[in-house]
């Protein structure tokens, strides 16, 4: 069985997400072509290769235009999704993510639903880095989504809010019954948007967890610290099938998926 193996060591991000599919293979220049189809104005997807601690790494960033852009609460994003030509999967998915990340604010914030704004993880760079890694992860093919624990940092940082201790109250109530690992890096590994694209799609991975692994990619975080590499590494892998039938399954699938590599 063919899956996808997150290592957010350094914890997680859209654009780290991003990165480390286009890394693994996802074609750059398709995933902005199926991004422009959420038919929003304003925004880029730009790619650079850079590196982290000496490794080597892709780094994506949206680029949302510095114009007046309206305040998107999740009603509306959800219904940019629903009115674009993705595929079902992608919008159930991409929804979901979305849906979970506002639920947490509002959780955290004390504020109803339908007020919480996605600006402090941005409305436009939000809806772009959830459906673009959702979008990149179906593109993968794989069967399942497993994510070792996720890296958090310690401290405070200043937002539009005041001062929030680290890792931020969203972050921490998304991944509520999900493994983390605390670290003593003073500042915000992983973000709202990283949390709920692992805790949405991803099941923990419970040690020991082994898998042969197929290709790895790097996505790099904003942030180059000197205590960590800061990335995130997805490792595309195969387990072995529970059974017979699920054998049969992924091995069907890999042809499948290893063809239509060929077509592009």
């Amino acid at each position: 069985m063919e899956i996808l193996y997150i290592d957010p060591m350094a914890g997680a991000s859209g654009d780290m997400f991003l990165g480390a599919l286009v890394d693994l293979g996802v074609d750059f220049e398709e995933l902005r072509e199926t991004l422009r189809a959420l038919n929003v104005k304003g925004f880029d997807l730009k790619k650079s290769e850079t590196t982290r601690h000496a490794i080597a790494a892709t780094k994506v960033d949206v680029i949302v235009e510095d114009v007046p852009h309206p305040h998107r609460h999740l009603k509306d994003l959800l219904q940019i999704i629903e009115a674009s030509p993705l595929t079902d999967s992608v919008k159930e998915k991409s929804e979901r993510v979305l849906t979970r990340l506002a639920e947490a604010e509002s959780a955290a914030h004390n504020m109803p639903l339908e007020k919480v704004h996605l600006h402090e993880v941005g409305g436009l760079d939000c809806l772009v880095d959830v459906v673009g890694s959702v979008l990149g992860i179906e593109a993968l093919g794989v069967e399942e989504v497993y994510s070792a624990a996720v890296g958090l940092g310690v401290g405070f940082q200043k937002c539009a809010h005041g001062t929030m201790p680290v890792p931020v109250p969203g972050t921490l109530a998304i991944l509520k019954d999900f493994p983390v690992r605390r670290t003593d890096f003073p500042y915000e590994m992983t973000t709202p948007t990283g949390a709920a694209l692992i805790a949405t799609l991803a099941k923990p991975a419970k040690a020991p967890f082994s898998f042969t692994p197929k290709q790895i990619g790097y996505g790099a975080g904003t942030r180059d610290p000197k205590e960590v590499a800061n990335m995130l590494r997805l490792i595309r892998a195969e387990i072995p099938g529970h059974n017979n039938q699920d054998h049969d399954h992924s091995h069907h699938h890999h042809d499948h998926s290893h063809d239509h590599q060929h077509t592009h």
